[in-house]
């Protein structure tokens, strides 16, 4: 019984990290376009608009982008950026940091996430 269970841990956790390889950037960068591109960037010293330029976000602390006044609550949340905290704040980022300047609804869909995610790991390397 325990073996059962811990295997089923193994591939739960597993394929969290599994889905967000299995994105599709081509889909990805057109979703980032349509509901991201508004208030972010992603090129390498590109501006900072209504969000922080995500350009290297992946391995960064949460809040210090540099040229954007983040807010306390995502300075505060002690995440680091990486496939699984971004998938978790995209799906719902007032729910996974209360009081964050976030003002999209989320990505409800896990094809989704892992599509956008694709293309973060893409874009802002």
């Amino acid at each position: 019984m325990r073996v059962v269970l811990l295997i089923s841990l193994a591939v739960g956790f597993g394929s969290t990290a599994a889905s967000a390889q299995s994105g599709d950037a081509a889909r990805g960068e057109r979703l980032f376009n349509q509901q991201c591109k508004t208030c972010h960037t992603v090129v390498k010293g590109g501006p900072t608009t209504l969000g922080p330029n995500l350009f290297g976000m992946f391995g960064r602390k949460a809040g210090e982008t540099e040229g954007y006044e983040s807010s306390e609550a995502i300075k505060k949340s002690a995440i680091v950026w990486d496939d699984k905290l971004t998938a978790e704040y995209l799906k719902d980022p007032k729910g996974r940091v209360p009081g964050t300047k976030m003002v999209h609804a989320g990505l409800k869909r896990q094809e989704q996430l892992d599509d956008v995610i694709a293309y973060l790991k893409k874009a802002t390397q």
